[in-house]
């Protein structure tokens, strides 16, 4: 009984965390693989947002015949050549248009801005999780098998012990591999997010200067929008 005491216990507990540890690692390597496919189809589209065509469409916001907004900020929100983000900023843009008081119109497009900027963030926290929790996984996996394998070492059971540190490296070299693809993949992102950033911002800015909800320390000179007539 001597020899079940706490370090048994601990040796006991420890090897019920393995199989949970190497689960975590194929889903954590299978993730990530999922994020390195999403990349490479960021990529290709922030390939195409960035032509001069894409850009011009952003910049080219403006009031049409009637001082509206809806004819460019619905074409900018079915434009392929835009980022996905980009394009729900503009119908979500449209919406706000359309509701609400006017004189509260600034902040809800603040609001607006500051939910897509939060989305950026998630889609590069959810990738950058696993920069730091894949070496982890791969270390603990890496040292949980080593118990059995001073084990089968000290009966002479060579076969046991092999199986062990196979166990062992593996999971370490998943582990890095995690990591490191996570950390490329994170940077990637982290630049993607800043782009779409600033093209949201730019639609931001240009939707407020020529609605003239924008002043320099008093109220906003507010623009009628269509079929509003000014006040005396």
């Amino acid at each position: 009984m001597e020899d079940l005491g706490v370090g048994e216990l601990v040796y006991r507990a420890s090897q019920l965390l393995l199989y949970p540890t190497l689960v975590l690692l194929v889903l954590g390597f299978l993730h990530t693989m999922w994020h390195l496919g999403e990349s490479v189809l960021d990529a290709w589209t922030l390939r195409h947002s960035r032509k001069p065509l894409a850009a011009r469409q952003l910049k080219d916001i403006g009031l049409d015949d009637g001082d509206c907004l809806a004819s460019s900020l619905c074409a900018v929100a079915h434009s392929r050549r835009q980022h996905p983000q980009v394009r729900r900023f503009a119908a979500m843009l449209l919406e706000e248009l359309d509701q609400g008081p006017r004189n509260t119109l600034a902040a809800r497009i603040d609001h607006l801005v500051g939910q897509i900027e939060a989305a950026l963030a998630r889609d590069v926290n959810r990738v950058r999780v696993y920069v730091r929790l894949g070496p982890c996984l791969g270390l603990v996996g890496t040292l949980l098998p080593l118990g059995p394998g001073l084990m089968a070492l000290n009966e002479g059971d060579l076969g046991r012990l092999s199986s062990q540190l196979v166990v062992a490296f593996s999971t370490t070299v998943v582990g890095l591999l995690i990591g490191g693809i996570s950390y490329v993949i994170a940077v990637a992102r982290a630049h993607t997010a800043d782009l779409v950033a600033a093209d949201v911002e730019l639609v931001s800015g240009l939707v407020s200067t020529l609605l003239g909800l924008q002043s320099a320390g008093g109220p906003a000179a507010l623009r009628p929008m269509e079929g509003e007539e000014v006040p005396a």
